[in-house]
């Protein structure tokens, strides 16, 4: 039986952000450009463009779930590099120097196919930037599988991307922060388990919310774990 109903014995906070953006003063106008400013841009940038960016995402998903492959999708009109780049996420690499490693060599393999390096002639060309995350305590917490249920219905987006993305990428917490707490607190591996699955790269903040709701809902109206 799960323990919905009786109080954890730690509290889970409830923690917001905010990013204040800044420019590195670099761009690409072309896919070899970008292939060559990705060998020497910092790792916060390709973090902010691959990651970050779904602190920006809130609302609707996006064909692509990243900047780059964004970017080469809809200025550079090259679909079929932009659905490579799409392809895995940084989660799935261990360390972001990893995953640059990655996007370089899909990038000189896609370019090693090509006659020229398609370029950004009539679209926008890609400026790179890095963000810095401020986070806020927010006066909500949880005690129990309800009182979380009531919570994230309250707090507003950034705080889903705070403890279900910020935590595994930069706060060393692989499995998010509400899989953790749901498992180690409330002893549903089970339903942290299947908070874990959910891949916010394929969807939209909102999505996770929504995804989120419907699984405690689910643990709340079955009264075991699945």
């Amino acid at each position: 039986m799960t323990t919905t109903g009786t109080p954890a014995t730690r509290s889970f906070h409830f923690w917001g952000c905010s990013e204040i953006r800044e420019s590195l003063g670099m761009r690409a106008d072309s896919e070899r450009h970008l292939l060559e400013r990705l060998e020497n841009v910092p790792q916060e940038s390709i973090y902010y463009h691959t990651v970050r960016c779904l602190l920006r995402r809130r609302v609707v998903p996006t064909p692509y779930p990243d900047d780059f492959s964004t970017w080469v999708a809809s200025e550079i009109r090259d679909v079929t590099l932009a659905e490579r780049l799409a392809f895995e996420s940084p989660f799935d690499f261990s360390d972001v120097e990893a995953f640059r490693q990655h996007l370089l060599e899909t990038l000189d393999d896609h370019l090693s196919r090509l006659p020229f390096a398609p370029t950004a002639i009539l679209g926008k060309p890609f400026y790179f930037l890095t963000g810095h995350l401020a986070a806020v305590p927010l006066e909500i917490e949880a005690q129990d599988l309800q009182s979380l249920r009531k919570a994230l219905t309250q707090v507003d987006d950034s705080a889903l991307y705070y403890h279900g993305v910020e935590a595994i990428g930069r706060l060393g917490n692989p499995r998010g922060d509400f899989a953790a707490w749901v498992e180690d607190v409330l002893r549903l591996p089970s339903l942290a388990r299947r908070i874990a699955e959910i891949d916010p790269f394929v969807t939209s903040l909102a999505g996770v919310r929504a995804r989120l709701l419907e699984i405690v809902d689910c643990e709340l109206t079955s009264g075991r774990s699945a």
